[in-house]
């Protein structure tokens, strides 16, 4: 890295602390910690939404997807506006109304404290698989370019997004997710400027070239397989219709990172109108790494230097922000580091509001919420240093996501529209639901990567079912026998 690159990154990271320092002063109180008073504008909330969903990976992943198999991934781009429908509608109303601090209330309320903390303790099992993992993908490939070690990114990543978080809460996590959000888009407007500006014929070179790949396939020229009902098919229109939809609703209506957004935010129709901004940034986002994509193949293939199926996406991904010219280079580095610590931010500030709401009964959580997040950003910089990956960047994302998420997706669907479903019903399908969403997870290779999701609800929800009625029959049983 030359001394520019070096200047942004540290630039980067110096704004990150001061605006937790900033904020210090106003986290007096658990509230102000964890909602900000319930009082911050649109705009922050909306982006915020957007980058915590975002990550790393996704640069690295989805720029990577492209590159290797083309435009299919683009699919799931009209499900932002699809699930937008009910999260506008109905659950930014319904958790508003509440007026709770962490999302597993409302399952006290309909259900009991066991499946309350049951919730709290998937969350917590799958932010911290997901964040470790988001912080590990980003640091090797830093390390790649950089020659500094591994586990030294990781604990810088991980120190910083730490003690910002722990000086200024939520406000904090917010505020420094715009301005990942703009490092973000600087990095990847600098990369793609470069390529367009070095390759002969500009951007009709770039799609060119990715023509003449099929690379823009399933769109040029049209594929009718992905209209296929096999549920092979790695992404078919079905799939990406269907699985992304549940994914989405997953996010946006059962994760706490996400939720904890809409409770900050003034009212509903600010939560609302951040929820719009949080969509249609994302397809801003989606479509600007699809292009970085073809853009890479473009730049590789004018170069000489792709050999498909000896060196994978994300190798090439590497050199190619090598590649890069002295300060775009240290811009997508930047966005590549802001990227991994806006999920690495969200992670810690929204596991320690379900430890101190949630699972507060027991003394180790009876810490102040500060004391809890130094913790957690321990926990999860030490996960990362240890994780391995299983499977491509783009699988892992849809694994763990998809997997973990769902259950819980499955358990709010069944309280609020399934009313015979009870107690007993949703501790133990809960607890099914998630053993059988792991077996899918690590068993199971040949299904549709979105497909994971739609199976993981399913069968979470089927279980609920099943245990419900099995626990109308034992609680009559149990009360004769007393």
């Amino acid at each position: 890295m030359q001394k520019l690159d070096l200047f942004i990154l540290s630039g980067y990271f110096l704004i990150s602390l001061i605006l937790g320092l900033f904020f210090h002063r106003k986290n007096r109180s658990a509230p102000e910690f964890f909602l900000a008073g319930r009082s911050l504008h649109w705009l922050p909330v909306g982006i915020s939404i957007m980058i915590t969903a975002f990550s790393a990976i996704n640069i690295t992943a989805f720029s990577g997807e492209v590159f290797a198999f083309g435009l299919y991934a683009l699919l799931s781009l009209p499900v932002f506006y699809l699930v937008s429908i009910p999260v506008k509608r109905i659950v930014i109303p319904f958790y508003h109304n509440l007026n709770v601090t962490s999302a597993y209330e409302y399952l006290d309320i309909r259900f009991s404290p066991a499946v309350r903390r049951l919730a709290a303790v998937i969350f917590i099992i799958w932010r911290i698989l997901w964040v470790a993992t988001v912080v590990y993908v980003p640091a090797r490939i830093l390390s790649t370019i950089t020659g500094i070690s591994l586990t030294g990114f990781i604990i810088l990543v991980g120190g910083v997004a730490t003690l910002y978080t722990f000086w200024g809460g939520i406000r904090a996590v917010i505020w420094t997710d715009v301005l990942q959000f703009l490092v973000m888009i600087a990095g990847l407007a600098g990369a793609l400027a470069f390529v367009v500006l070095s390759l002969p014929g500009g951007i009709y070179g770039i799609f060119n070239a990715a023509g003449n790949a099929n690379l823009l396939k399933p769109f040029m020229p049209f594929d009718l397989t992905i209209f296929s009902l096999d549920p092979r098919i790695r992404i078919s229109f079905w799939s990406a219709l269907f699985g992304t939809f549940v994914a989405f609703l997953t996010r946006y209506s059962a994760d706490q990172m996400i939720v904890q957004r809409y409770l900050a935010a003034r009212n509903i129709a600010q939560a609302q109108k951040g929820f719009t901004l949080n969509y249609l940034s994302a397809i801003f986002s989606i479509l600007l790494l699809a292009f970085l994509g073809l853009a890479m193949f473009a730049y590789f293939s004018r170069s000489g230097q792709l050999h498909h199926h000896e060196v994978l996406p994300i190798h090439y991904f590497t050199r190619f922000v090598n590649c890069l010219p002295v300060g775009v280079r240290g811009l997508m580095l930047t966005a590549i580091i802001a990227a991994s610590m806006s999920s690495f931010d969200s992670g810690i500030h929204s596991c320690s509001t379900v430890l101190k709401t949630d699972l507060n009964f027991a003394p180790i959580f009876r810490f102040s919420p500060r004391i809890v997040v130094i913790l957690l950003g321990f926990l999860i910089t030490l996960a990362s240093i240890f994780i391995r990956n299983f499977g491509s960047i783009f699988e892992i994302a849809n694994k763990l996501v998809n997997g973990f998420g769902t259950p819980l997706l499955a358990l709010f669907v069944m309280g609020k529209f399934a009313h015979r479903s009870n107690s007993f019903g949703a501790l133990y399908g809960g607890i099914f639901g998630v053993i059988f969403s792991s077996i899918t997870i690590f068993g199971v290779n040949n299904l549709a990567l979105h497909y994971y999701a739609v199976a993981n609800f399913a069968a979470t929800a089927g279980f609920i079912w099943l245990f419900s009625r099995l626990g109308n029959k034992i609680q009559p049983l149990t009360r004769r026998s007393n």
